[in-house]
């Protein structure tokens, strides 16, 4: 049995992994932590009490119900400081919370790899993302245009979203064709991520939807993928095989996409 520690617990996707634990016969809900310390986690998540009390702070969270990993959907700011407390503790995570850069989290990566632990800190949990990326890595050999669009609610943390960074990682490892516009309003070609056309748009959408459009062109041809995500349940399948797995990976790794995961 996997025990599970949720930080974010009360969020869209923390609520979804209280709910979605229930139905797993492998993992089982030891612990979480959000900004309503002292509250049930099963009446946060809208499903009858579980008699697991939202922890008052994070690592007093973790030293009472010594999980075996941590999942974390909580928001950027805090990010930094939960990263701090699952090193101190020794503890695997699977991260889902985005908005650090490759240089921000450097620091965790080398302190994984120095305590042995294994991480996995990836922008999207989505399979369907997932297999757009490996889809952008090849077919960019043939396609030198690429912009990228995510769209949020008026709500999200930072924009561009991870995910749009980790497409644009994704799409950035082959040769560029040479656009010739000169910006006459300063971005409205987009922000640039190692070299990719980003636009982030965030508008009052329904729910916790997301998506991202990705178009890919070479001469005479486009191509537009669209990935529309209407709940965090989306998000599951992805969440649990990387916390399932995550043990099994050689001490010291540090994951960044749910292809390593997926291939494994």
């Amino acid at each position: 049995m996997i025990r599970v520690f949720i930080t974010g617990a009360s969020g869209n996707v923390g609520s979804t992994i209280i709910k979605t634990v229930g139905t797993k016969e492998d993992f089982e809900l030891v612990g979480g932590w959000c900004k309503e310390a002292g509250e049930d986690l099963g009446v946060l998540a809208g499903i009858k009490p579980l008699g697991i009390k939202a922890a008052d702070t994070l690592d007093e969270g973790l030293a009472a119900s010594k999980p075996d990993v941590i999942i974390d959907f909580s928001v950027t700011p805090l990010l930094e400081g939960n990263m701090k407390s699952y090193i101190n503790a020794g503890i695997n995570a699977v991260i889902g919370t985005t908005g650090l850069t490759d240089e921000q989290l450097a620091p965790f990566r080398n302190e994984v790899g120095e305590k042995g632990l294994r991480w996995a800190v990836i922008p999207n949990y989505g399979l369907g993302i997932s297999l757009v990326s490996d889809f952008i890595k090849n077919a960019r050999k043939y396609y030198p245009f690429v912009t990228i669009t995510d769209q949020h609610t008026n709500e999200m943390a930072n924009a561009p979203s991870g995910t749009a960074g980790a497409l644009a990682k994704a799409a950035s490892e082959a040769p560029f064709g040479e656009v010739a516009s000169k910006e006459s309003y300063p971005g409205v070609l987009g922000g640039t991520i190692h070299n990719v056309q980003v636009f982030s748009q965030r508008l009052p959408w329904p729910g916790p939807y997301s998506a991202h459009e990705i178009t890919l062109a070479r001469k005479d041809e486009i191509i537009r993928i669209a990935v529309q995500d209407h709940t965090s349940d989306i998000y599951m399948d992805g969440v649990f095989l990387t916390a399932k797995k995550i043990a099994g990976f050689p001490a010291g790794s540090f994951l960044r996409s749910l292809s390593e995961v997926m291939g494994k």
